[in-house]
């Protein structure tokens, strides 16, 4: 699976593999909600629902199973 980098400067992003998920609980230390790109396994964008649990974990809910990284800062 390719890298993903930012065209802002910023570098490479965290990032959390799934694979056959319906549903991805993400742990961070970021203190805050970050912003989520969501890849599958082609490397193609795809979206899932978001709920921020608290400030250092998200959920993501996809409506059938996928894989790939989940992308976040």
């Amino acid at each position: 699976m390719a890298g993903f980098i930012f065209g802002d400067g910023a570098g490479t992003p965290n990032q959390y593999t799934y694979n056959n998920s319906s549903s991805v609980i993400v742990y961070h230390s970021l203190g805050y909600h970050p912003q989520v790109w969501i890849m599958d396994s082609n490397n193609k964008q795809i979206y899932g629902d978001i709920t921020w649990n608290n400030l250092t974990t998200f959920t993501v809910s996809f409506a059938t199973t996928e894989s790939g990284v989940i992308y976040y800062r």
